[in-house]
């Protein structure tokens, strides 16, 4: 696992011979780009892939002297909000859209070198995925969405057919940080976009168990074996 940059966006990036295909994973609020990477030594995919850990563009207080980074900043009402089950459905704030098309820029040059890119994020790096697919030059492959919510509905356009990825979706019943509700209206409206999304609900809180690592898993290889047959 090396680190990289590209422009002022830092990430991490494992590679392997002959990849076609790569997974993009976004990490929550918090953490950092290591917070996902063990993911890449986990799964058992059928093809090789390249995996690539983005860094949070924030550095956000998590603790005394303790850090960890975000992809958008949050206040306390934010948390209060969230600590309700409520949808903020105001604008997408200015910041938020400037990181987006940070991002955004680095995945487009990035899809200029693989046939097949996917899409995930953990919480916040959920959240972040549910607004960036849609503004990018290319249709990922395929999203993974753990621990998501529903934020800010209205900003979403009417999507074209040929920008309608697969998504995984998965939620802890027991979830205190996101609650599952909003995680569900996420879901019914990438489904209301005409997006097809298959959804996992599981006991526990704010994690990845090792159930839904095996049925994301199982969600790209789906994904990696149609793109192999769709290329032969």
């Amino acid at each position: 696992m090396q680190w990289q940059k590209y422009k002022s966006l830092d990430y991490l990036c494992q590679t392997s011979a002959g990849s076609k295909s790569c997974v993009v994973l976004f990490h929550g609020y918090g953490a950092d780009a290591h917070d996902l990477a063990s993911l890449s030594s986990v799964f058992d995919l059928n093809k090789p892939v390249d995996w690539f850990f983005p860094q949070g563009v924030f550095e956000v207080p998590i603790g005394p002297m303790m850090s960890g980074r975000a992809w958008f900043q949050l206040r306390v009402s934010d948390f209060e909000r969230l600590s309700k089950n409520q949808i903020d459905d105001s604008a997408l704030a200015s910041e938020v859209t400037s990181v987006l098309n940070r991002v955004g820029e680095w995945l487009n040059d990035l899809s200029k070198r693989y046939d097949q890119v996917y899409l995930g994020g953990f919480s916040q790096g959920a959240i972040l995925v549910s607004h960036l697919f849609y503004r990018l030059r290319f249709c990922p492959s395929g999203l993974i969405l753990y621990s998501g919510y529903l934020l800010h509905p209205s900003a979403f356009p009417i999507i074209p057919k040929e920008m309608r990825p697969p998504f995984y979706q998965s939620h802890g019943a027991q979830d205190g940080t996101l609650l599952i509700g909003g995680a569900q209206k996420l879901f019914d409206k990438l489904q209301e976009l005409g997006l097809k999304g298959q959804w996992q609900q599981f006991n526990g809180g704010h994690e990845i168990p090792m159930a839904v690592i095996k049925a994301s898993n199982n969600f790209l290889n789906s994904q990696l074996d149609l793109e192999a047959k769709g290329s032969s």
